[in-house]
């Protein structure tokens, strides 16, 4: 045992077993109950009862619950060095807790590391697809960059093929035909093969509203995935033919379908509503594969698997739990949150604290902004500066002078969510926040927030971190229809990977 000042640190015995058991009920206190409840039971143990690595991974454990990012890891590195048993399990932690950090490189490369050991080689195939979706995440200067290091040959290669996977089939095929190119250990996955061998799509069609009320949607996603057509195959020899079926000139989505079918198509892109998507979902068996353009209800979407379905959407209660997992990754532990008590803000909500307590988030406080006049005065409650405040006031009307301070909020949180379901709300909610003494705190929104017009009236978002399709970033944002183009484009894209995610649940486009 070494002693670190009154706090006892064990030292881990070579060779002990983890008692993986003991940890995830640990971990499950604190996430369930509290960290304190957590720290309680482990303080309970001892080397003798629980054996010191076992300690020393709970302690490691409770420090990245708790936001301590780094004492976490270097107790997962002393657990490394000291016992080779728990190898695998320390690194399988420094992978995750990397990934939710966005460190796509450094979890990519631990990962790899791990996927050496003799023993891994029954999860080689499980480790391959987890490896190509993390190096799919890097940047490619990033990847550059770690080339130009001294590298042994299997993650060389590795990078190497990420990079020639990016500039299309035939470069990945010359890659490929180089036998000392190839990986050995873990293997290219499978699914590359899968892209490679796959039957060329040579009719797309797409089903979309193009009259009424959606015309503008329907047009700006047809806009997207045409100009994509082009920029992926600007040899007009080898284009696919695209066809767009307005889905006014049907009886019924499933109507639409049947007449793509009919037309010799290869797959169908769309359609673009919830409840269009449902219908042609309920369909028995699928002709041709479909990438719908929405989700279903998660109830019809539980219901209903088929081989040849998927869906590729801007779902809100994606981005809800992306921001969830942005400020975790960010060491936020202890959250403020804000939602509206319309549909679209109950959704985020909903979606959001799913995650985040997924994650072992806390959440000390909740403000569902019910009337928008009074969210100064809900906001001043929630945030503890109201009080504060009027204890001041008090303070002047009892002495008749003014009093030169400004109330102090409370100081038990790392960040807020602000879930505006519009920018008109987020922009109103803003400068509240920054009111009440929280302008250094980091704030989290969704997209919902950006309208992709460049306008000093935006300015009261600044500093907000927030989801945004690249498409709608500066330096020229599409406009409030760019989300839509930008999905016409990416459906476009998956449409000739379809073989391949078939084959994998993890990333393979970016």
């Amino acid at each position: 045992m070494q002693t670190d000042g009154d706090e006892r640190v064990p030292e881990p015995v070579e060779g002990e077993q983890l008692r993986l058991d003991t940890i995830a009920r640990l971990s499950t206190l604190a996430k369930t109950e509290s960290l304190l409840v957590a720290q309680y039971e482990r303080d309970q143990l001892s080397v003798t009862d629980a054996g010191a690595s076992t300690l020393i991974a709970v302690d490691s454990r409770l420090a990245w619950l708790s936001g301590d990012v780094l004492l976490a890891n270097q107790l997962l590195q002393k657990l490394k060095n000291g016992n080779t048993a728990a190898i695998d399990f320390a690194l399988e932690e420094q992978i995750a807790q990397a990934a939710l950090s966005g460190q796509w490189l450094r979890s990519a490369s631990l990962l790899f590391k791990k996927a050496q050991a003799p023993e891994e080689q029954k999860n080689a195939s499980v480790d391959s697809d987890r490896l190509f979706g993390y190096l799919i995440r890097v940047t490619t200067s990033a990847l550059s960059a770690e080339l130009k290091k001294p590298l042994v040959p299997d993650w060389r290669a590795w990078l190497e093929m990420q990079l020639a996977y990016r500039q299309g089939p035939e470069a990945l095929r010359v890659w490929q035909s180089t036998a000392k190119n190839r990986p050995q250990t873990p293997a290219a996955p499978s699914h590359l093969l899968a892209w490679l061998d796959a039957s060329p799509i040579d009719r797309i069609a797409l089903i979309l509203p193009l009259d009424g009320s959606l015309r503008a949607a329907g047009e700006a996603v047809a806009t997207g995935a045409i100009s994509q057509l082009y920029q992926s195959y600007p040899d007009p020899a080898i284009r696919p033919q695209l066809t767009v079926l307005n889905l006014a000139h049907y009886a019924s989505p499933r109507a639409a379908y049947y007449a793509a079918v009919d037309s010799g198509a290869d797959m169908v892109l769309g359609p673009l509503t919830k409840s269009d998507v449902a219908s042609l979902q309920h369909i028995d068996a699928l002709p041709i594969p479909v990438i719908a353009l929405n989700q279903p209800e998660p109830q019809i979407h539980q219901a209903i698997a088929k081989a040849s379905w998927t869906t590729f959407s801007l779902a809100p209660e994606d981005e809800a739990s992306q921001i969830a997992d942005e400020a975790f990754g960010d060491q936020c532990r202890n959250a403020i949150v804000m939602a509206s008590p319309n549909d679209r803000g109950l959704r985020l909500l909903t979606a959001f604290e799913a995650q985040w307590a997924h994650h072992g988030g806390t959440i000390r406080g909740k403000l569902i902004v019910e009337q928008q006049a009074a969210a100064n005065k809900a906001m001043g409650a929630l945030l503890g500066s109201g009080s504060s405040d009027q204890r001041i006031q008090s303070i002047e009307q009892a002495f008749d002078i003014p009093v030169d301070a400004r109330g102090r909020g409370r100081s038990d949180f790392e960040c807020i969510f602000m879930l505006a379901p519009d920018p008109v709300t987020a922009r109103s909610w803003r400068p509240l926040l920054v009111f009440h003494m929280t302008g250094e705190v980091p704030v989290y929104a969704t997209s919902a927030i950006n309208d992709g017009v460049i306008n000093t009236r935006n300015r009261d978002l600044n500093g907000v971190v927030f989801l945004e399709t690249p498409a709608m970033l500066p330096p020229s944002p599409a406009g409030r229809l760019g989300r839509l183009e930008a999905l016409g484009r990416d459906a476009l894209v998956m449409a000739q990977h379809w073989q391949q995610a078939l084959t994998t649940e993890n990333w393979i486009i970016k």
